[in-house]
């Protein structure tokens, strides 16, 4: 981790070229959102007014068009990391009285591009991973997808978005849908990895406020349903044990809720299943769902391309009941002259 008198850096590149040294030198703000669920943007606030003689800049400029890919990463001297690879999608432009016109070049990575259109269609024997193949296909993405297992007879895709419908399979069975440069990901959610980085209280870890609360957590969660071809009743449940981790955690949420109010189950007979399979998957997305909200936090620490959605961070310095991993489910990278390089996250952590 860089110390914090380290001077940030960014690069800019627009169509695969850094941008020329007179826009970069108007560049006031850049500022990278990314999310575990939804499309990452970004902001780059512009000068617009032409001290000298008083003339507009760079509001009719090609460099700016709609359309055009931009790339951004942003770190210190010879480290920075690529955070965004994304295509412009909107222009502001504040013009005031009081300050000189200010440029905002606003977009979205590839993901915003599923979500042009709906469409009707239909998916017969396919896995949802196989879906997210072919989404990416039609999209001219690569895709980097794991096995999701069960084979679905049938799905109907009614009147959505590829991204909407993508997202709906995802969030049924915990997994996550994330685009990186020309590259779609559909994977289990992430929050078993090792950590990307460490942060220290009162060091690099400016502040962080959080919240654990029980109200969520149950004992155990049990699926229901009914196969109508061998008249059996579906049932699948997860539990304690069923959790793709504990984060460095002594006890787990439910451990935690079980111990002070007693054991809680929640039945959910409203999913449509076909088989055991799907039942027992769905099962334990949801007891993992609710799981990791027994922890929720927001902070700000010095600013590190590593703090990305989708990754764990270790935080340290909290004392023993928040210590430990948490997932990061929103960041956003702000670089500026004023405050310098800072990164904001929301995360989770599904234990104590």
């Amino acid at each position: 981790m860089p110390d914090q008198n380290t001077t940030p850096e960014r690069r800019i590149r627009i169509n695969g070229s850094n941008i020329p040294p007179d826009l970069d030198a108007d560049v006031l703000e850049v500022v990278v959102c990314q999310y575990v669920e939804g499309g990452d943007r970004f902001e780059i606030k512009v000068n617009a007014l032409n001290s000298n003689d008083q003339q507009l800049k760079w509001i009719d400029s090609d460099q700016v068009q709609p359309g055009n890919q931009v790339e951004i990463e942003l770190g210190y001297r010879d480290t920075t990391a690529s955070l965004i690879d994304g295509e412009i999608t909107a222009l502001r432009v504040e013009y005031s009285n009081e300050q000189a016109a200010q440029l905002q070049i606003q977009g979205f990575d590839r993901l915003h591009r599923l979500r042009r259109g709906r469409r009707t269609k239909t998916y017969t024997e396919v896995k949802d991973s196989q879906v997210a193949e072919m989404v990416a296909s039609n999209l001219g993405l690569e895709a980097e997808v794991t096995d999701s297992a069960v084979v679905h007879p049938y799905l109907l895709q009614n009147n959505l978005s590829d991204i909407d419908f993508l997202m709906q399979r995802a969030k049924r069975i915990r997994f996550e849908v994330l685009v990186t440069g020309r590259k779609l990901f559909f994977r289990p959610a992430a929050n078993h990895l090792a950590e990307a980085v460490a942060l220290q209280y009162m060091r690099d870890l400016k502040w962080f406020n959080v919240r654990l609360s029980t109200a969520r957590q149950v004992s155990e969660v049990a699926v229901r349903g009914w196969n109508p071809s061998s008249k059996q009743a579906i049932l699948g449940v997860a539990r304690a044990g069923s959790e793709n981790s504990r984060m460095k955690g002594a006890s787990l949420g439910p451990q935690v809720a079980e111990e002070a109010f007693g054991a809680f189950s929640e039945v959910t007979v409203d999913v449509p299943v076909e088989s055991q399979q799907e039942a027992e998957q769905i099962a334990a997305a949801r007891f993992n769902d609710l799981a990791i909200e027994l922890t929720s936090g927001e902070g700000e620490a010095v600013g590190n391309p590593a703090l990305r959605a989708g990754a764990t961070v270790d935080l340290r310095g909290l004392g023993t009941r928040f210590n430990g991993l948490h997932y990061i489910v929103k960041s956003e990278h702000r670089l500026s002259p004023d405050i310098g390089y800072v990164t904001r996250f929301d995360a989770q952590r599904n234990s104590s």
